[in-house]
């Protein structure tokens, strides 16, 4: 398949430009390769496998829980923020790629053209064009291949696809995103949505509530192959705040501290901040999210740092209050000391058999 890319040479001291026409075969360039063929470290198809039983396990007989991955967030004009992938779908799929949709079934069902099937995964087709502008896509094989899923299909699919909701005792779902931009492509976002709202508008068995529930209980328990990417984000986190205080002096600037700790984290592989990192010296110090990050620190300042690296869809948080001329005044030491005490009261208190808000109340007692 034959394209034409169009070239404009901008000429100095001229309002011309020169159109030259180059002709390529897509199929002879090198297309950026999925992200998992540079990481070693993901997690295995069966992860999300055992989370979708899982989630399956909870859920009441002959019910039916969907999930629409995030939608595509605009920054400005024709950039997009960077994507990032809803946690929850996430945890049920693998899948980093917007415009899809996930449907887990309690039991199996049996559909047209001898299709018997317990989950089904739509997602984007491939699109060698779009490909060029955004990075490979999975695609129906790849899903199947790499996510393990049981049964994909291309989003477009999702538009006419027969599901029966009205036969089921219950559908689980999200509360509906109401702030997603039609992009007029078929199978975007936007449709899916839309599609799912037509077939199942008027309907007494959609509950909002369950699914929400469900996946609170489900992710709060980790297992060992997230405690193992947890235990990254933390350690490159605390090696971003170290290499913060051993640099850290007065004259130097909040995004200055800001670009210490996110370079530690892109060094050590992070893809993302967990959150705006919050750099805030002096007055900045005592707003609880602070990220504008601009202000010069002087000597008597501290600086608050509360920071997380995201590594592979886990996120760190980790603060500490730091003295920006390297030591604490007889007033700042006691207040510090207090709140050590605090934490170190909270950390005792993560035992086996205690409540999850057990360290918060021992810490603030």
């Amino acid at each position: 398949m034959k394209q034409t890319l169009l070239i404009l040479f901008l000429i100095p001291f001229s309002l011309l430009a020169q159109e030259i026409k180059i002709n390529f075969v897509l199929d002879s360039l090198t297309i950026s390769k999925p992200h998992s063929i540079y990481d070693a470290d993901l997690l295995p198809a069966s992860f999300f496998a055992k989370n979708r039983q899982a989630l399956r396990d909870s859920m009441p007989k002959n019910s039916v829980a969907i999930l629409f991955s995030n939608p595509i967030r605009n920054r400005s004009n024709d950039v997009d923020y960077e994507y990032h992938q809803n946690p929850n779908f996430y945890y049920l799929t693998g899948l980093r790629e917007p415009h899809s949709v996930v449907i887990i079934y309690k039991e199996h069902q049996e559909f047209e053209n001898n299709l018997a099937t317990n989950e089904i995964l739509f997602l984007q087709k491939k699109d060698k064009k779009n490909e060029l502008w955004t990075g490979k896509r999975l695609g129906i094989e790849g899903a199947v291949v790499s996510l393990g899923i049981a049964t994909a299909m291309e989003n477009e699919a999702f538009l006419s696809f027969e599901n029966e909701y009205g036969d089921f005792d219950e559908i689980l779902v999200f509360e509906e995103i109401t702030d997603i931009k039609n992009t007029f492509e078929k199978g975007d976002l936007f449709g899916l949505l839309q599609s799912f709202k037509a077939t199942s508008q008027n309907l007494k068995n959609i509950n909002t509530r369950n699914l929400r529930t469900i996946m609170a209980s489900l992710r709060q328990i980790k297992s060992e192959e997230e405690i193992v990417l947890l235990r990254k984000a933390i350690d490159m986190t605390c090696e971003a705040q170290i290499e913060l205080m051993k640099a850290l002096k007065p004259s130097m600037t909040e995004y200055e501290s800001e670009a210490i700790v996110e370079y530690v984290f892109k060094k050590n592989g992070a893809e993302h901040t967990g959150f705006p990192s919050i750099l805030g010296g002096g007055e900045n110090s005592c707003i609880i999210h602070y990220t504008s990050n601009r202000k010069k620190l002087t000597g008597k300042d501290m600086l608050v740092s509360d920071i997380g690296a995201e590594y592979h869809g886990y996120t760190a948080d980790v603060t500490r209050t730091i003295p920006v001329d390297g030591h604490f005044s007889k007033e700042e030491k006691i207040i510090y000391n207090i709140v050590l005490k605090a934490q170190q009261a909270g950390i005792d208190s993560c035992k086996v058999g205690n409540k999850f808000w057990t360290p918060h109340n021992v810490a603030t007692k």
